[in-house]
């Protein structure tokens, strides 16, 4: 695909005949068939993906976030327990364990007012809204930014130019909220949008700061592992105006202690 600057390759199937489609494989045949490919009278388009987000919110040892009353575990928490690496089976069994461990904390939480929370106050929403959220068809062109610059192949180069590019999506919509007040209509679609370019700031930033290659964080310039220099976790932090603050803890740190986590 590089060599080509191909957006995808071919699977070709069309040997399984339409009675193994349908029966051994419908859920796929249904799924090609929306997207308006049928895979038992042509090839499907393929791309490869990975896990390039491997970390995740992170939590004390009892699944507790930075944020009051907000609990996390499975595959979006970062609990320590699988290291940088936490794929999808290991998470089932981390979500066995810290699911039970959330169970206990909100029934210790809650017992002295039989398990019922308290009720939020109500928030008054603004006029004008507190940031700008991205248009649907952002998510296309944050989609194409992140598998050119932060794919399956990265380098200093090609994270800096995502990184400038994904600063530029949101600078523009910042911008025209500061002009004119207005931003995309809210709905799914552009928290969807806008959370996808939050999340991808965050990956960008953090591979940029990790100059090694560590499981499927592939630096084409920093082939060889540094356990001296980056045996550590990157925490990043969305600031109240959208911006990040990084920083980097040592592993002895994970899981962290009983107490709630603390802002840093």
């Amino acid at each position: 695909m590089l060599e080509r600057d191909a957006e995808h390759m071919y699977l070709d199937a069309r040997h399984f005949g339409a009675d193994m489609w349908e029966h051994r494989f419908p859920t796929i045949l249904a799924a090609c068939r929306a997207h308006g490919i049928d895979p038992v009278t042509e090839p499907i388009p393929i791309a490869p993906a990975a896990h390039y987000a491997s970390g995740g919110v992170r939590t004390d040892s009892h699944g507790r976030t930075t944020v009051p009353g907000l609990y996390a575990c499975g595959e979006v928490a970062c609990t320590g327990v699988h290291g940088a690496n936490r794929l999808a089976s290991n998470s089932l069994l981390e979500g066995l364990v810290y699911a039970e461990r959330i169970a206990a904390d909100i029934t210790a939480e809650h017992a002295a007012n039989g398990l019922h929370a308290r009720v939020p106050e109500p928030v008054e929403h603004p006029e004008k809204p507190a940031h700008p959220l991205q248009s649907p068809e952002a998510r296309f062109a944050i989609q194409r930014i992140m598998s050119s610059g932060a794919g399956v192949l990265r380098s200093a180069e090609s994270l800096a130019q995502a990184a400038e590019q994904l600063q530029r999506l949101h600078a523009d919509a910042r911008d025209a909220l500061d002009e004119n007040g207005k931003t995309a209509e809210p709905g799914v679609d552009t928290w969807e949008a806008t959370n996808l370019l939050c999340v991808a700031r965050v990956l960008v930033t953090a591979a940029q700061l990790r100059e090694e290659t560590r499981g499927c964080h592939w630096r084409e310039d920093e082939p060889d592992r540094d356990d001296a220099a980056w045996r550590r976790h990157i925490v990043v932090r969305l600031n109240p105006d959208r911006t990040l603050a990084v920083h980097t803890t040592d592993t002895a740190d994970f899981p962290p202690t009983r107490q709630p986590l603390q802002e840093q």
